[in-house]
């Protein structure tokens, strides 16, 4: 099940929580007054200074002091996720994601792509933070950033935009401290526990059998009465041999389709295999919810599906290749 398959704590990855992420405004640190800061930009903007400040807290640059949000796991399939930090850009440069200015508050990736972004509303778009969560690290490293020309006023209007996604920002925390405070997200993780506690992969393996079987038995039903009350006045004694014939035609084609399904099944749990660090970097850095946390682990679920599909697989072509005999028989026979 997944409890024997789950990995020590020791050898998982740590995921930053939301409030070492995330830290109280009073907490933060910024240096230089608001209208001193605001000049300074005008000034750097009209001596065409299109660079962001160095990393080096001796000149300016803020930026919180949090690890990865989700690291790479050992899984050469999954994709990585961004390694993002906050920081003030008093140099006015340009957004990875929206093109356009990028000034005050922003994020910053410290993987290997290096991209930058707003704080959330860019030029023409809802949300660049949450934009650029949602795209792997590695796949962003021979991308460059579309500069947009600028135009009188982007600093001013795009400082007005920091201001709303930070209200913005503090709107969904507040929303989800108040829905832990109610309990829901404790409901939720009771919900994972137990599901992760109950789970085993033979007793999933055997019911997907059984109802696997009881629904083609039943098509097969359907198929041979409907075909029998339709063949019997016309064709006689022959009606039997049409409705079986019918009966396993039925049976073969939705054995078919219920292959289709798990192969779409194994599918799916694929791409959730990939992007498991992504959904969960997206959740704690937009959302300000850890799935670990709830005990939500996306690795260990595509991987428990993909070991159940794996085996009905087997089993749904084994029985396909049945139907089909029967099927080729019975169609001789009629």
């Amino acid at each position: 099940g997944l409890d024997a398959t789950r990995r020590p704590l020791a050898n998982r990855p740590p995921i930053v929580r939301a409030h070492e992420r995330h830290p109280r405004r009073g907490e933060r640190h910024l240096t230089g007054g608001g209208g001193g800061r605001q000049r300074a930009m005008a000034e750097v903007l009209h001596m065409a200074a299109m660079s962001d400040v160095p990393k080096s807290s001796s000149q300016g640059a803020c930026s919180s002091t949090s690890s990865p949000a989700v690291e790479r796991r050992e899984n050469p399939h999954a994709l990585r996720s961004h390694d993002l930090k906050e920081k003030v850009f008093f140099g006015p440069t340009w957004c990875d994601n929206c093109g356009g200015v990028l000034i005050g508050d922003g994020w910053q990736c410290m993987g290997p792509c290096g991209r930058k972004c707003h704080r959330g509303l860019g030029m023409e778009a809802e949300n660049c933070h949450a934009d650029l969560c949602c795209t792997p690290c590695e796949k962003c490293v021979a991308l460059t950033a579309k500069m947009s020309p600028y135009q009188f006023g982007d600093v001013s209007k795009q400082l007005m935009r920091n201001l709303k996604s930070r209200v913005k920002e503090q709107i969904v925390e507040e929303a989800v401290q108040e829905q832990k405070k109610f309990g829901r997200l404790d409901k939720i993780k009771e919900v994972a526990v137990g599901v992760r506690k109950n789970w085993d992969d033979k007793v999933v393996i055997w019911w997907l059998f059984v109802v696997q079987v009881g629904l083609v038995l039943l098509a097969q039903l359907v198929s041979h009465t409907l075909v029998l009350m339709v063949a019997w006045p016309m064709h006689g004694a022959r009606g039997w041999r049409l409705a079986a014939y019918g009966a396993s035609e039925s049976a073969a084609v939705f054995i078919f389709v219920e292959a289709a399904l798990i192969l779409l099944a194994r599918l799916l749990a694929r791409q959730l295999l990939r992007y498991s660090d992504i959904i969960h970097a997206f959740m704690l850095e937009i959302m300000h919810i850890d799935l670990l946390e709830l005990d939500i682990d996306l690795l260990l679920a595509a991987e428990a599906v993909l070991r159940v599909t794996e085996c009905s697989l087997w089993v749904t072509c084994a029985l396909w290749v049945a139907s089909l005999a029967n099927w080729i028989a019975e169609m001789r026979l009629a």
